[in-house]
């Protein structure tokens, strides 16, 4: 039988982890405070900003939104979230994606704080995660994945985990931290030949394209476990990477779409908003 891998349990987890330490802040009169950075109305970033704020209250963390119009010059941007960077009632800064054409997402990376950098976009925190630093900040949603793989005891060492995209949010990061694990990983991109050749092969295959129902059970061997991080819409409901029935069918465990993942996401960020905090008090 299938096991579904839902994200909530674990999203409860982590905000009860996260809520431990902000009321342990708050003792001393401490209160952790996430800036949230956004630069024009895309709608899914508007959505996301909106999980985001609802589960940092959920905790008790504070939040001041700066939100700026898409014709926003990268200079205006940089040197608001160099004040932030600055601000010690600020403990947490969350840029929110996709950034307008206009703006270097890289540029903007550079100039955050690694010590606020909850969402792990800096360089640094992403060298640290190459480094297998585990008290760094990391990308909220290869941590997502992570923490739900140890939340449902499913095993790294020594598996053939196939990761399919390979994005500097998403893929890439999350390759290396299944690499840290001791897990033996393909990273595939819209360059590799022949996509099938791997994933039928791996005990894990985990998707992060947004290219919805990519996966389809001819890519799976069975008893395989898969992890859907996509999400899109196919006739007005939202879907994932994966063709859940017919992958389901063959998996031995699987994450729904939504309610997998992408239910865990805004919990890390809370959960490292609250450490990000804490680090800056007992320095």
């Amino acid at each position: 039988m299938t096991v579904e891998l839902s994200g909530k349990p674990v999203a409860r987890k982590l905000l009860n982890q996260a809520k431990q330490t902000v009321d342990d802040l708050k003792k001393i009169d401490y209160l952790p405070t996430l800036a949230i950075v956004r630069v024009g109305t895309d709608k899914s970033s508007i959505s996301y900003e909106n999980a985001a704020i609802k589960a940092m209250k959920r905790v008790g963390i504070e939040v001041e939104s700066v939100v700026f119009e898409e014709t926003v010059t990268s200079k205006k941007v940089i040197d608001a979230i160099i004040g932030l960077n600055r601000d010690k009632k600020i403990h947490g800064i969350l840029v929110m994606q996709p950034l307008p054409d206009s703006l270097s997402r890289n540029d903007i990376a550079r100039c955050i704080n690694p010590k606020k950098d909850i969402d792990g976009l800096s360089p640094e925190n992403l060298g640290r995660v190459v480094e297998n630093d585990r008290t760094t900040l990391v990308p909220s949603t290869p941590r997502a994945v992570m923490s739900l793989l140890k939340h449902y005891n499913i095993p790294l060492e020594g598996k053939d985990i196939c990761v399919i995209g390979s994005s500097p949010v998403v893929g890439k990061p999350l390759t290396l931290m299944l690499l840290n694990a001791e897990a033996t990983v393909s990273n595939l991109h819209v360059k590799t030949k022949d996509t099938k050749r791997y994933t039928k092969q791996a005990d894990i295959v985990i998707s992060a394209t947004g290219v919805v129902e990519l996966v389809t059970a001819d890519h799976i061997k069975d008893g395989a476990v898969v992890i859907d991080i996509g999400f899109g819409y196919k006739d007005g409901k939202p879907v994932g990477d994966v063709k859940y029935e017919e992958v389901a069918a063959k998996a031995s465990a699987i994450t729904p779409v939504p309610g997998g993942v992408g239910a865990i996401t805004t919990a890390v960020l809370a959960e490292q908003v609250a450490q990000a905090a804490w680090n800056q008090c007992v320095e």
